[in-house]
Parts: structure tokens; sequence; C-alpha cells
């Protein structure tokens, strides 16, 4: 019985830890994130006018459609944001090539 416990806990902690481990990609990060900015102002904006969007939280709606459409798993994009907050080159790389994105789809 102790033996069942312990290969148990051996296998949830190694699927915890492969489930940690998954990241989303550079390039569908960047593109995540942009529209992700842009739902953002979009709720800002609609939410000063008409305060039942806050009550509904439809920003939450729109994070969610976001990560379907790029079929993204919300667990991978935040495991992927905690891993730029510990490399900050990276975060400011891919910061940088959002906002060129940003420039791109303003011309």
């Amino acid at each position: 019985m102790k033996k069942w416990i312990i290969l148990s806990c051996i296998l949830c902690g190694c699927q915890t830890k492969a489930a940690k481990d998954k990241r989303v990609d550079s390039r569908t990060m960047q593109t995540v994130v942009w529209q992700l900015m842009q739902a953002d102002e979009y709720y800002t904006r609609v939410s000063v006018v008409d305060s039942a969007w806050k009550a509904d939280k439809k920003n939450i709606e729109f994070y969610q459609q976001i990560f379907d459409l790029n079929k993204v798993d919300r667990v991978e994009f935040y495991n992927t944001i905690d891993y730029l907050q510990k490399h900050p080159i990276e975060f400011k790389e891919l910061m940088d090539s959002v906002n060129e994105l940003s420039k791109r789809e303003k011309k």
C-alpha cells in the first residue's frame, strides 16, 4: 500500500512539473499579448460608458475568446508569463515585438 502511495505522489509530481514546463512559443505569445492589450483597451472604453460591463466581467470573456482563437491554454499562457518574469531580457524582446506589431497595424 505504501508503494502505491509513494508511486502516485511521484507521478503526480512529475505531471505537475510537466504541466508547469509547458509554455507558449514566442510568435503566438506576441499575437496573444497584442490581442489582450486591444481587448483591455476596448473593455476600458466601453465600461466607462456602460457600467454593466464591469458587473458582467466581459473582459474575462474576451480573454477566453482570445485564448480559444489562438489555441492557447490559459495555464500555458500564465506559465509563459511566469517564465518571462524571471527572464527580463526575453520579456523585453516580447514586449518590443508587440510594440512593433502595433506599429505595423496602425499603418
